[in-house]
C-alpha cells in the first residue's frame, strides 16, 4: 500500500505538469495575439500610407516592421518622409520607432533620427540635427489627452551652406506640451540656451536665450476642430497666462502674467503682470537688438525704478490692455496688433 507522502509527491507532480502545461498554453495564445496584432499593424499602417497618397500627401515609412515582442507592441521605419506638393513643403527624416507598453497601451512613446532635410515656402531649404528627439502621447477618445515632444542639442542649418558657415540656430533643448480636459487645454513649451545667428532677425546680432511658457486656454479643446492653421485660430479665446518668460545668459528677463481674451476681430484684451529681472540686464541686451532705440530703453529702464516690486525685488508693472490699446492706469502706452 502506498504511503502518504508517496500519494502527495504523485498528487505535486501532477499539479506542476499541469500548471506547466497552462503556462504554456497561455503563452501560445499571447504570442499568437501579438503577432496578430502586429499584423493589423503593419496593415493600418499601409492602408494609411496609401490614403495619404490618394490625398497628394506624399507619406512614406520605409520598411515598416512591428517590433518590441514580448513586451511591448511597436512599429519601426527605416527612413520617415511627408511631402505635400500643393503646400509645397516637405520633411525627410531617419529612423524611427515608437511603442506601446502591453499594459499599458493608451501611453505611446517615440524617438526620431536626425538629420531631418526641410523644405517650405518662403524659407531657405534646411537641414536640422539633434542629439535625441522624441515624444509621448496619451490616448483617449476624441482626441489624445496629453503629447509632448522633446529634443535636445538641437542645430539647424542651411543646406548646402558653405563649408564652415554658422549655423541658423542652436538650442541646448526644447520641450513642447499640450494637454486637453474637455473644454480646456493647456500648453506648455520651454527652450534653454538658443542662439540664432546674426542678422536674421533686425538684421543685428541677439544674444543667447531661454524662455518658457504656460497657457491655458478655456476653449481651447475647439481649435484642433478649426481648419485654420494661423495665429487667427486664437480669435474668440480666452484663457490664462501663468507664467511666459524670456531670458538672456546673465539671469536678466521679462515675465509677462494674467487673464486676457481675444475678440472675433482679433483684438487683444486683458490684465497684465509685467515683471522684469535686473532691469539694467534687460536694457543692455535690448541695446544690443535695437541700437536705434537707445532714448526709449533708457526712459523705460528710468521709470522702472518707481515701479511697484514682488517679492524678490523685482520690478512688476500692471498693464490693462482693452481691445488692444495699451495703458498703465490712466496713461496710455501704445497698441497692440490684431491677431
Amino acid at each position: 500500500m502506498p504511503s502518504s507522502s508517496t500519494t502527495e509527491i504523485r498528487k505535486s507532480g501532477k499539479f506542476l505538469k499541469y500548471l506547466a502545461g497552462f503556462i504554456i498554453l497561455l503563452a501560445i495564445i499571447y504570442t499568437g495575439g501579438w503577432f496578430y496584432l502586429a499584423n493589423q499593424l503593419e496593415s493600418r499602417v499601409a492602408t494609411n500610407l496609401a490614403a495619404f497618397k490618394q490625398k497628394g500627401i506624399d507619406a512614406t515609412c520605409d520598411n515598416a516592421a512591428a517590433s518590441g515582442y514580448p513586451l511591448r507592441l511597436g512599429l519601426e521605419c527605416t527612413k520617415v518622409g511627408w511631402a505635400d506638393q500643393a503646400k509645397q513643403l516637405s520633411v525627410v527624416a531617419g529612423s524611427f520607432n515608437a511603442a506601446a507598453q502591453i499594459y499599458d497601451p493608451m501611453h505611446i512613446v517615440s524617438q526620431i533620427e536626425g538629420p531631418a532635410a526641410v523644405d517650405a515656402p518662403g524659407m531657405v531649404p534646411l537641414d536640422i540635427t539633434w542629439k535625441d528627439l522624441g515624444s509621448s502621447v496619451r490616448l483617449d477618445k476624441p482626441l489624445p489627452k496629453q503629447i509632448s515632444v522633446q529634443g535636445n542639442d538641437i542645430v539647424v542649418n542651411q543646406r548646402n551652406a558653405a563649408a564652415g558657415s554658422a549655423p541658423i540656430a542652436i538650442m541646448q533643448g526644447g520641450k513642447l506640451s499640450f494637454s486637453t480636459t474637455e473644454p480646456k487645454m493647456n500648453i506648455a513649451w520651454s527652450f534653454e540656451k538658443l542662439k540664432i545667428a546674426d542678422n536674421i532677425v533686425y538684421e543685428h546680432p541677439l544674444p543667447e536665450l531661454t524662455g518658457a511658457a504656460d497657457i491655458e486656454l478655456e476653449n481651447g479643446f475647439a481649435l484642433l476642430a478649426k481648419p485654420e492653421r494661423d495665429i487667427t485660430i486664437l480669435r474668440g479665446q480666452s484663457g490664462l497666462l501663468n507664467n511666459v518668460d524670456l531670458g538672456f545668459a546673465d539671469g536678466s528677463g521679462i515675465a509677462i502674467s494674467g487673464p486676457f481674451s481675444v475678440d472675433n476681430e482679433g483684438r487683444i484684451s486683458g490684465d497684465f503682470n509685467v515683471t522684469m529681472r535686473n532691469p539694467e540686464g534687460v536694457a543692455q541686451a535690448m541695446r544690443g537688438i535695437l541700437p536705434g532705440e537707445e532714448n526709449t530703453i533708457s526712459s523705460v529702464l528710468q521709470a522702472m525704478a518707481f515701479v511697484p516690486k514682488d517679492a524678490n525685488g523685482a520690478p512688476t508693472l500692471p498693464i490693462t490692455v482693452k481691445n488692444g490699446k495699451m495703458s498703465v492706469g490712466f496713461i496710455r502706452i501704445g497698441r497692440l496688433p490684431s491677431l
